[in-house]
Formats: C-alpha cells, sequence, structure tokens
C-alpha cells in the first residue's frame, strides 16, 4: 500500500484499529485468480495471528492453505472538498483509515483448536451469549462441519491514517468543522480521527 510518510499509522495504532474494525476482506489466490472474502476475525495480538472461519461451501480455502495472504481492515472514509481548506490551489480528496496484515494462512485441520477459536469469537463479539460455553455440544459440532477455520501469522502490517495532516492546522480545523456537522456518520467518525491524530 502506497502511504505518504505523514499518513503512516504505528503499531499501537494499527492493532486498536483492527481490534475495533475486526470486520475485513480476506485476499488470496483461488486457481491462479484473485478471490475475496468478507469476514469476521479475531486478533490476537500476543501471538501475532488473526483466526477466521469460511463456508465449506466457500472454494477460497481450498488451495489457501500455506499460502500468503493480505486481509484490509477498513474504517470510516469521506469526501474532503477544497473549498474547505480556504486556500487556494487545492483539489478534492478523500480522508480514510485502513489497515492492511500480510501473512501465511494455514486451515485448522484439529477439530479441538478450531472449536477453542470459534469458542473465544463468540466471547469477543458476544461476550454473554450461551454459545461460548456450548462448543462441546453435538449441534455445535454439527455446525462446525459447514465451516472451515483458518489461522493468519502476521508476518507484517501497514496502516494508512489519511487526516489532513499534510495541511495547515487551521486547514485541518475548517475541515473538522464541516465534517462534524455532516449528517454522514462516517464523516463525523472522520471528524473525531482528526482531532484524535490517529496517525500518531
Amino acid at each position: 500500500m502506497y502511504i505518504p510518510k505523514s499518513f503512516v499509522m504505528n503499531e499501537e495504532r494499527m492493532k486498536e484499529f483492527i481490534e475495533v474494525h475486526s470486520f475485513g476482506l480476506l485476499m488470496s489466490q483461488h486457481e491462479g485468480q484473485p478471490c475475496g472474502t468478507h469476514l469476521p476475525f479475531l486478533f490476537d495480538s500476543d501471538r501475532s495471528a488473526l483466526y477466521g472461519h469460511v463456508a465449506k461451501a466457500n472454494p477460497q480455502w481450498q488451495d489457501v492453505d500455506g499460502q500468503d495472504v493480505m486481509t484490509v481492515f477498513s474504517g470510516a472514509h469521506s469526501y474532503i472538498s477544497p473549498s474547505w481548506y480556504g486556500i487556494g490551489e487545492s483539489v478534492p480528496t478523500w480522508n480514510y483509515v485502513a489497515v492492511h496484515v500480510y501473512g501465511t494462512c494455514h486451515v485448522m485441520h484439529d477439530p479441538e483448536e478450531f472449536a477453542t477459536v470459534l469458542e473465544r469469537m463468540v466471547r469477543f463479539y458476544e461476550p454473554g451469549s450461551p454459545i461460548a460455553s456450548e462448543s462441546g455440544e453435538p449441534y455445535f459440532r454439527r455446525m462446525m462441519q459447514a465451516i472451515v477455520g483458518f489461522r493468519i501469522d502476521i508476518a507484517r502490517m501497514e496502516g494508512a491514517a489519511k487526516l489532513s495532516q499534510n495541511k495547515p492546522a487551521e486547514v485541518r480545523e475548517r475541515v473538522i468543522e464541516q465534517l462534524s456537522h455532516s449528517d454522514d456518520s462516517n464523516a463525523q467518525t472522520v471528524a473525531r480521527w482528526m482531532k484524535q491524530e490517529w496517525n500518531q
């Protein structure tokens, strides 16, 4: 991903972003062609890994074992009008935050390991769910047969927080003002990120 120096995210911000925006796009090669699936992920910072699963009917899993893959995590984004800058010779642009994760994918063949991961995922996305304690139940094991689990061992991550950091402070303030008063929730989130200086 091309990231100008002003927009580079540090590791702490990238990890925080993935945990909050954990619905990602898994991209790999299937039969020599690009293939992608939108999925919820579980990020294990200690192990430096991503966990997920796909439907067994999804052909992407059939040749992903051992393959180098990329997962894209995207957040809020918004159009930025040059009319907001209050300076001349400006062009339209787009503000956004995104993280790319690169690593090697491994299909999980051990049903007990997979059941543990599914239990962790349920607890992450719905802490109070009774399903998390039922991973040993017959119905749970039957449902597992319809999906395929995988782990991505992370090799590297890169993140872009393009939030007008390359503009003067007074220009950024004008952009924040415009976004904050927008009816679009994406724009309002981008304004909040700009105030927090998400790339730092």
